[in-house]
């Protein structure tokens, strides 16, 4: 929610929520608690704010 501002984009801010939700529960060694549905989501989110810098990096577009 905090990074919504910055970016001006709700998805932007729900996607880095998403992400850093699974990722903090990782670093606590509560990964077991998050339901695969959030892995899921928190993966394709990850590919959403990875798919720009990497056709950049290649060229494509």
């Amino acid at each position: 929610m905090a990074l919504m501002p910055f970016t001006y984009s709700i998805a932007n801010g729900l996607g880095a929520g998403f992400i850093s939700f699974a990722l903090i529960r990782t670093f606590q060694g509560r990964a077991r608690e998050v339901h695969p549905l959030m892995w899921a989501v928190a993966a394709a989110f990850l590919l959403f704010f990875g798919i720009g810098p990497v056709e950049e990096i290649l060229g494509v577009k």
